[in-house]
């Protein structure tokens, strides 16, 4: 009698086709036909109308599954990644890459099967050029002031704080960074998902667009006071264009049409209140002739971002969604307190991540959440802390099937517990005080999330 595990092994196992001459004749192959017909009427090429060459190439590239055993195909998984701030922040001007493509199975650079994110380090007063073959491109600066120039596109100034996204981008774009200060950007570009399908974009499915940093987090401040705030699963503001736009969205606020010449602050500073009050105020109105956007209400057709603000001594629950998110820290405590807890599954409350891997932010770092794991954001500092997550989200919400979900603050129902069940509850948790950080160094260390020290 066969084993088990060969008959498992056969059951997936692919039929390479052979051509048609070579099985015979059509009442040799299948008496499978379209409405029972009498195996004499179904249309079939006979052997002298086939060209033998040809049918056997084209045939032999087919392959046929086992359905049950196939549906879900092994595929590598997408790692759990950490890349450091210390990055971007001494050295030579240059692209620093979070190229992933060995561990997830590519060809081809990628952070995740349909973006691929870097940092950018210029110098003062130096340039850098980037390309892309690409449908989006998303500049967010770091630190520093400069400006973006491309032949298609224009010059786009920028300066710390500020999104800057493109569409289709034939020539290069060339980023220059003031002879006063080193500069760092957060870039992030669809380019893989277009290498996967073998495909070079043709046409501009949105503008160029620039949301400056005043805007932003005036905006989320202004969110933060309203009622009921203090209970959402994240507190932050999606980014979006006029492209992405529902027909009855009212964006919070319009595209400005200048830049502030305002000097360098902190995050932190410029969202305790130090920025006009006047500037970009109003919301602009929906409706009329004007054609709308597609609906997703995200950064771009495939792109998703939120600025999100964790409040001090404060944590935010966790959700899940099947996008991959590329997490940028964009200012965390130095004295540390803020991090991520991540995994796949929650605990036995459903409030909880069960046996979570834990991720501390440090500014300027970036980590990468894994589809379809769960993630809550915990602050233990005495400082707002703030995140800007990428994603490929805007792909999935056209798809409708992002399917982020939330857990609730609260379980449903609390069992009863004897007292060596409490015991052992008050072990686990003393336990997970002492998670331990996801292996990492300055060249960021990639983790598998099987072989990651997990707390819990």
């Amino acid at each position: 009698m066969e084993p088990a595990h060969k008959k498992q092994k056969s059951s997936v196992a692919i039929s390479r086709l052979r051509s048609r001459s070579q099985l015979g004749e059509s009442k040799e192959i299948s008496k499978l036909r379209p409405g029972n017909m009498p195996i004499t009427e179904v249309p079939c090429q006979l052997a002298h109308e086939i060209n033998e060459d040809y049918e056997t190439a084209v045939v032999e590239e087919g392959r046929i599954y086992e359905y049950t055993s196939a549906a879900n195909p092994a595929m590598k998984e997408i790692p759990v990644m950490f890349h450091p701030a210390e990055q971007h922040r001494s050295g030579p001007t240059r692209v620093i890459p979070f190229d992933l493509s060995k561990n997830i199975g590519v060809p081809y650079p990628c952070s995740s099967p349909n973006l691929m994110a870097s940092f950018l380090r210029i110098c003062k007063g130096e340039q850098l050029s980037t390309s892309a073959r690409a449908t989006s491109q998303a500049f967010y600066v770091i630190t520093g002031k400069g400006s973006s120039h491309s032949d298609v596109h224009g010059e786009i100034p920028w300066a710390m704080g500020d999104m800057v996204v493109l569409p289709r981008c034939p020539s290069e774009v060339r980023h220059t960074s003031d002879a006063s200060v080193d500069s760092a950007i957060y870039w992030v570009t669809d380019e893989p998902l277009l290498r996967y399908l073998g495909v070079s974009p043709t046409e501009d499915i949105f503008k160029p667009t620039v949301i400056r940093r005043e805007q932003m987090l005036r905006e989320v401040e202004k969110i933060s006071h309203e009622e009921g705030s203090e209970h959402r699963n994240r507190m932050g503001i999606l980014l979006g264009t006029k492209a992405t736009e529902g027909p009855s969205c009212e964006p919070y606020f319009p595209i400005r049409k200048h830049h502030s010449t305002k000097s360098e602050t902190t995050v932190g500073a410029a969202a305790a209140g130090e920025v006009s009050e006047s500037e970009g105020e109003g919301k602009p109105k929906s409706g009329g002739d004007e054609q709308q956007g597609s609906g997703t209400l995200t950064l771009t057709p495939t792109l998703w971002s939120l600025l999100n603000v964790l409040p001090a001594h404060d944590h935010q629950q966790p959700h899940r969604h099947n996008s991959v998110a590329l997490d940028l820290a964009v200012y965390a405590s130095p004295k540390g307190g803020v991090y991520t807890l991540m995994g796949p599954d929650l605990d036995e409350t459903g409030t909880r991540v069960k046996n979570p891997i834990r991720c501390d932010w440090s500014t300027g770092s970036v980590f990468l959440t894994p589809p379809g794991w769960w993630h809550s954001h915990h602050n233990e500092s005495d400082e707002k802390a703030w995140v800007l997550p990428m994603q490929d989200a805007g792909l999935y919400t056209y798809q409708r099937t992002l399917d982020i979900r939330f857990a609730p603050a609260v379980a449903e129902a609390t069992p009863v517990q004897t007292e060596d069940e409490e015991l052992q509850e008050s072990a686990a948790a003393s336990k997970a005080k002492t998670a331990v950080v996801v292996a990492m160094n300055t060249d960021g260390v990639v983790a598998e999330p099987s072989a990651v020290q997990t707390s819990g």
